[in-house]
């Protein structure tokens, strides 16, 4: 624009300065005609990145979809698992219907990620899917297996069919979680296409607003809330999400294709969260059966009155420890023992006084020969099994035990008999170690009580000239001292 020749007067230079202003008009027409040839090129360049744009959305919204339905499989196949274990376990059936349902939506799932690799000529992805199909199909045929197995009654080959799954089993988690991380991967280089052409738009409408200052200024503050912020928030709810956090959700705002990738971000990010959860609860619970379990198993191996193990578990015990000496050639030790007049303690001080009495022996049982090695017989009567002592050895702690009980001064003149027996100088069997000892035992009660019976002493006995009884010979009457 050329200034006007006059400095202020509002006569003919004011008329003169009119021409310049056609020039303005033409200038500006010009200048519009420019702009709209500018417009047209940022429209077209704008409308090519759209459909780009959209293209990779949708792109992306896909590869979201398909990592939730692969995490979906996954996650009905981590549910199958455990209702197939609990079931192999309790053989409640009713657990079936959750086997069924769980195996049925993870290979549904598994379909529909089928069809969409498929439909778009991805031979990757079906290459990768049919490797995931040759072991799922040899999980669900294992499935049913174990559950036909335990179904006719056959708990141990449900449980060994069970066994046989658990590497292939972990291996079809594996590859299902791997191929949704591909996924998620994939569409979080889509999204970096996306920001790309997100920041390329904002260029171009930036560069059309140097020509138009205040359009520039409008449709860059426009870019700026409707496209640039809501990336960057999405942006940064995936970088966040990328570090576990699965709690952060990303705003629903900005264009439809952005509201719409938020949501499915959400939702995934949700579902994600739930399932994780999800997992969590069933291995707490299945942590809380463990232990209920074990102290099942304790409680049914131990005797309530005093700690110590019980009749049940003492011969369970006996045959192990003696099976495994045979072959280990180690010598095992048995002490019987029973309290002395138990009955008159009974009658005299009363049935509360025996049960602590009996407390007070478990006790100084457990703190000599072991906690591990004391067993409650029956009644007044106790064992201590002792892996890989001999004769010699066992009654020893025979004696530690009497003279223990005698130091514990447990009730008012209570004693203790006890009765040695060892595998293998002394049994052949367990059965046979157990009389043994037994029987020694009887021995020392009828012999004067409050002492050690020793078979070893009872069989090599030889008779004392002048005695009403034999005795054995080198050991008085039997009793170790």
């Amino acid at each position: 624009m050329s200034k006007p020749t006059s400095k202020g007067t509002r006569g003919p230079g004011w008329l003169r300065a009119a021409n310049p202003l056609r020039s303005v008009r033409r200038g500006l027409v010009a200048g519009f005609a420019l702009l709209v040839v500018v417009l047209i090129a940022v429209v077209a360049g704008s409308a090519w990145m759209v459909r780009e744009y959209q293209a990779n959305t949708a792109l992306m919204e896909e590869k979201a979809d398909t990592a939730l339905l692969l995490q979906g499989a996954e996650s009905h196949v981590g549910t199958t698992g455990l209702a197939l274990q609990r079931f192999a376990v309790d053989g409640d059936p009713a657990w079936l219907p959750s086997i069924t349902s769980n195996a049925d939506s993870a290979s549904q799932k598994l379909d529909t990620v089928r069809a969409r690799a498929e439909s778009a000529g991805d031979t990757e992805d079906l290459a990768r899917l049919q490797a995931i199909d040759v072991v799922g199909d040899g999980l669900r045929t294992s499935l049913e297996q174990v559950v036909g197995l335990r179904i006719s009654g056959d708990a141990a080959g449900s449980m060994a069919a069970l066994d046989a799954m658990v590497v292939p089993y972990q291996q079809f988690r594996d590859d299902l979680s791997a191929a949704a991380a591909d996924e998620l991967a994939e569409g979080a280089a889509v999204q970096a296409d996306v920001q790309r052409s997100g920041d390329l738009a904002f260029w171009l409408l930036v560069t059309s607003g140097i020509i138009g200052v205040m359009l520039g200024v409008v449709v860059s503050a426009l870019i700026g809330r409707s496209i640039v912020r809501p990336l960057s928030s999405l942006e940064a709810t995936a970088m966040t999400a990328s570090t576990g956090d699965m709690s952060v959700r990303a705003p629903a705002t900005g264009p439809r294709e952005l509201v719409r990738v938020g949501e499915a971000m959400n939702h995934m990010m949700g579902t994600v969260q739930e399932r994780t959860e999800e997992l969590r609860l069933s291995n707490e619970e299945l942590r809380e059966r463990n232990r209920q379990l074990l102290e099942a198993r304790m409680q049914a191996a131990s005797d309530s009155l005093t700690g110590l193990l019980n009749h049940r578990k003492f011969h369970q015990k006996v045959r192990e420890i003696v099976d495994e000496s045979n072959g280990s050639g180690e010598p095992v030790g048995l002490i019987m023992l029973d309290v002395d007049n138990f009955k008159q303690v009974n009658d005299t001080l009363g049935h509360l006084k025996g049960d602590e009495v009996l407390r007070e022996l478990a006790s100084t049982i457990a703190e000599v020969a072991g906690q591990d090695n004391g067993y409650r017989y029956g009644g007044d009567e106790f064992s201590v099994l002792l892996p890989g002592y001999d004769h010699k050895r066992t009654g020893a702690m025979a004696q530690r035990l009497l003279d223990a009980v005698v130091d514990s001064k447990t009730g008012e003149n209570v004693t203790i008999s006890l009765g040695v027996a060892a595998f293998p100088e002394m049994a052949a069997t367990a059965q046979e170690l157990v009389y043994r000892a037994d029987m020694a035992l009887n021995w020392a009660k009828s012999s004067g009580k409050n002492q050690v019976g020793d078979w070893h002493s009872l069989i090599s006995r030889t008779p004392d000239k002048g005695a009403s009884s034999p005795a054995p010979a080198g050991v008085d009457s039997g009793v170790v001292k």
